[in-house]
């Protein structure tokens, strides 16, 4: 299960929007699971478009295996440089406008809550 947390609801016009991923198994057992940037990805959107992945630009290591235990959260934080970004860095980045964005964080066909947030 995935459950995604914003650290806040509003930031100033130069904080960076912060989040945490928690990864938590609902399984019996403690399993495998991969929390690497190539396979737990954030996606900002604005008006249902995206504008910035953490998978777009990776950097580090794409691959992490941790084991979770059932019930006990594995946590995630990811920042966001409210720069937009495109898959494999192809297009030069832009700073995005104030206003209202949605986040998403994903792992395959899971999906966490949708967090609002405003950009002043």
């Amino acid at each position: 299960m995935l459950s995604l947390f914003a650290s806040q609801a509003s930031y100033s016009a130069h904080a960076r929007p912060a989040f945490d991923i928690d990864v938590v198994s609902t399984a019996r057992r403690t399993c495998m699971f991969n929390v690497g940037g190539g396979r737990v990805a954030l996606v900002i959107k604005a008006a249902g478009s995206a504008v910035w992945s953490s998978a777009d630009c990776l950097q580090g290591r794409k691959s992490l295996r941790t084991d979770l235990a059932r019930g006990v959260p594995t946590v995630l934080p990811i920042s966001w440089d409210r720069r937009t970004a495109s898959a494999g860095c192809k297009r030069a980045s832009s700073v995005v406008h104030a206003g209202t964005y949605a986040a998403t964080a994903s792992s395959g066909s899971l999906q966490s809550n949708t967090e609002i947030f405003r950009l002043r």
